[in-house]
């Protein structure tokens, strides 16, 4: 399998509503957010500068969640959570068992694992991590209650039984704000780029009118 050439898109992620894609803390604040988004350490102030935490967004919440909206999509593609299924045509990916139409590029292009006498595809396309613009950087800088690029909401979760309502707090990145991303698209003698290009581009124009991280219903 030859490789014949890569496609580059990038662009810039502009987020029209607060944007929480969850991350581990590594300490217990008293009264602290309930769950904070992910970081990662910029470096501020050129190459010698200090290291600075603030959010981003992973290549793998891109690469999952356009994978998984391309499938529901696809009235041709079945997805399952029987394992029992595996053993007609099915593939285990992540925690479902799904399976594809024979011409589906959706394999080629996010890659599936080798199985028992099934060949597995090589993921075509690469999703770098999505890192905020140096004009974000400066906004969240400048503004007074933002606590390394991110605000604390307050949103309240209600028994349906006693209708009591229990207040808890999650960190979020305020909307307006923009993260410059970049996947890499590589074709193969076997592949038709046009296929694997216009349905990498659909699964994008999905995602744009969906939503990343939790709390979706914003």
């Amino acid at each position: 399998m030859k490789m014949l050439k890569n496609y580059i898109i990038s662009g810039e992620i502009e987020l029209v509503t607060g944007l929480h894609i969850g991350g581990l803390k590594e300490t217990l604040e008293i009264g602290g957010a309930d769950s904070i988004v992910i970081r990662t350490y910029l470096v501020k102030g050129g190459e010698l500068g200090e290291k600075v935490p603030y959010p981003y967004i992973p290549g793998s919440s891109l690469k999952g969640k356009i994978r998984a909206l391309l499938e529901y999509a696809d009235p041709n593609v079945e997805i399952s959570s029987e394992n029992s299924e595996k053993k007609n045509g099915y593939l285990k990916i992540g925690e479902s068992f799904i399976k594809y139409p024979e011409d589906s590029v959706i394999p080629k292009i996010f890659g599936i694992p080798v199985e028992e006498e099934k060949e597995g595809f090589i993921s075509r396309a690469i999703f770098r991590d999505a890192f905020p613009t140096n004009k974000t950087l400066k906004w969240w800088d400048e503004q007074m209650d933002l606590v390394e690029g991110a605000e604390i909401k307050t949103e309240n979760s209600v028994n349906r039984l006693t209708s009591k309502a229990t207040p808890r707090q999650f960190e979020r990145v305020p909307p307006g704000s923009a993260f410059k991303f970049e996947i890499v698209l590589t074709v193969f003698e076997e592949d038709k780029s046009k296929d694997l290009m216009e349905t990498l581009l659909k699964g994008m124009k999905l995602l744009e009118e969906n939503y990343l991280g939790g709390s979706g219903t914003r």
